[in-house]
């Protein structure tokens, strides 16, 4: 077993508790009207909603314009 895992571990268990924002631990901090109301959920969501859909937009649109080239 090497060294790295035996040090990282307790950096690992440390930080964990850094992780939460206010409002988890008191309350029902696990239920879907939190993760739907909080901020701090609802932007990071938002955000990677908007990349699927940019992504996802770009490779349709690549895809339509493969397919009217005569050359390919």
């Amino acid at each position: 077993m090497t060294l790295r895992p035996l040090a990282l571990a307790p950096l690992a268990l440390a930080s964990s508790p850094a992780l939460a924002h206010p409002g988890h631990g008191h309350g029902d901090g696990h239920s879907l009207l939190h993760y739907l109301s909080s901020p701090e959920h609802v932007w990071p969501a938002a955000a990677a909603l908007l990349l699927a859909a940019v992504i996802g937009g770009a490779w349709l649109w690549r895809r339509s314009r493969r397919r009217k080239d005569p050359r390919s």
